[in-house]
């Protein structure tokens, strides 16, 4: 099973464990690990994970050195932007109000046909238009 993984649940991998969904995102992990699914995120994926920490946290450098290295050695799947991502993320953030940030986590799961799992509220938004967009809290 392919997914697509937005920033806002790899955080909740290094957070506090007293916040939602914790136990679905570390699920996500633990499968990641195994093997029984593959996790792919766009290149921009490490850099709001990354800023997340240093911008919003008490993590210092190493940890946050920590955190790119865990990252990295899970092996996810990278996609840089192309000119077929760029255009369709640029239609997906015109047409739904969405930053163009947000519209390339659907752009890329939409390409890969995947599913997004995501928890912002806006990305979740869009899932009449695109289904394959899951809320975290239904992860199994």
């Amino acid at each position: 099973m392919d997914i697509v993984l937005d920033a806002s649940i790899a955080i909740k991998w290094f957070s506090a464990r007293n916040e939602d969904f914790v136990e679905n995102a570390l699920a996500i992990q633990e499968k990641q690990i195994s093997g029984e699914i593959r996790i792919i995120v766009p290149d921009l994926f490490f850099l709001e994970v990354l800023n997340a920490f240093i911008t919003k946290s008490k993590f210092d450098i190493e940890d946050i050195s920590t955190i790119r290295d865990v990252l990295f050695k899970l092996g996810l799947e990278i996609k840089y932007p192309d000119d077929f991502l760029l255009s369709d993320s640029s239609k997906i953030a015109y047409s739904g109000g969405l930053t163009i940030y947000d519209s390339l986590y659907i752009a890329v799961a939409k390409s890969c046909n995947a599913t997004l799992y995501t928890e912002d509220k806006k990305i979740l938004s869009c899932r009449k238009k695109y289904p394959f967009i899951t809320d975290i809290r239904d992860f199994a």
